[in-house]
């Protein structure tokens, strides 16, 4: 564990973090591809195929802005026919389209013991079973997944996870940690020769900010906070991480961590991290 903050910290109570993401996060964002349910370019072809493209929500600056050069450079560059229809998007996964779970009554009998919180629903386990790379995006889009986790927890603190991390090992069970996935290294994904039970420890609810050192510029945080959160926190005691990866309306200080985070933005204000 980090030592404690000093005596002229700025905060020395844990800071409980709201998450914009929720827990089911298919409640909000795309099941089957990147970003917000709500923000997506639109194309609209008219009587006499003039092309326009539009972004859709309010969520960032060229929401419900015609972009008028769009339509063109794609055609021009991607060779792309856009007078096309689009491909319509698949319906959520079902429960008939993957395997029961696998996890056994008594492991969820125990989750129910520990008081943390847990779920089979298939949509959550789906979700859980990949990352962003242009693969994983083709199979949520026109296949399924050969493995997927068997069960999503999510706990809320450290004691929890030493719980989770004990009751594996005692049982044979595989468990894969999960925080915004939004990785290109395929660690979120199942073996798919794996035949023991699989659990997604997913992170999210994780995300408190323990304590913050004014004097040495240091911030103790949980893993599963997300930039964004992070970074609006931050910003309403007057600090900032530095640190911007492309991802970071997602991805969460653990995967940072994880994979090194580096990114086209991240030298831009405070130069790279080496984390």
């Amino acid at each position: 564990m980090p030592p404690p903050p000093s005596q002229n910290s700025k905060i020395k109570e844990p800071i409980f973090v709201k998450s914009v993401i929720p827990k089911s996060r298919q409640q909000l964002l795309k099941w089957n591809g990147w970003g917000y349910t709500d923000s997506q370019f639109v194309v609209k072809v008219d009587e006499h195929k003039n092309i326009q493209v539009y972004f859709t929500g309010k969520r960032y600056p060229i929401g419900e802005v015609t972009l008028p050069h769009l339509a063109q450079w794609a055609i021009d560059k991607l060779d792309l026919d856009l007078t096309q229809p689009p491909k319509r998007s698949q319906p959520p996964p079902t429960e008939s389209q993957y395997p029961e779970s696998k996890i056994p009554e008594s492991i969820l009998l125990k989750l129910k013991n520990f008081s943390i919180s847990y779920s089979i629903d298939i949509v959550d386990r789906v979700v859980r079973a990949h990352g962003q790379t242009l693969h994983d995006i083709y199979t949520l889009r026109n296949s399924v997944f050969e493995r997927i986790p068997d069960v999503v927890v999510w706990p809320t603190g450290h004691d929890e996870v030493v719980k989770l991390v004990t009751l594996c090992n005692d049982n044979n069970i595989v468990l894969i940690p999960y925080g915004g996935g939004t990785a290109v290294s395929g660690a979120v994904e199942c073996p798919t020769s794996e035949q023991r039970p699989i659990i997604s420890l997913d992170t999210s609810q994780m995300n408190k900010i323990l304590w913050l050192d004014r004097d040495n510029l240091v911030a103790c945080c949980e893993s599963g906070i997300v930039g964004q959160d992070l970074e609006r926190e931050l910003g309403r005691m007057g600090f900032t991480t530095g640190h911007e990866p492309d991802s970071y309306e997602f991805s969460s200080l653990g995967g940072w961590v994880a994979t090194r985070a580096s990114g086209s933005r991240t030298a831009i204000r405070c130069g790279s991290r080496i984390l």
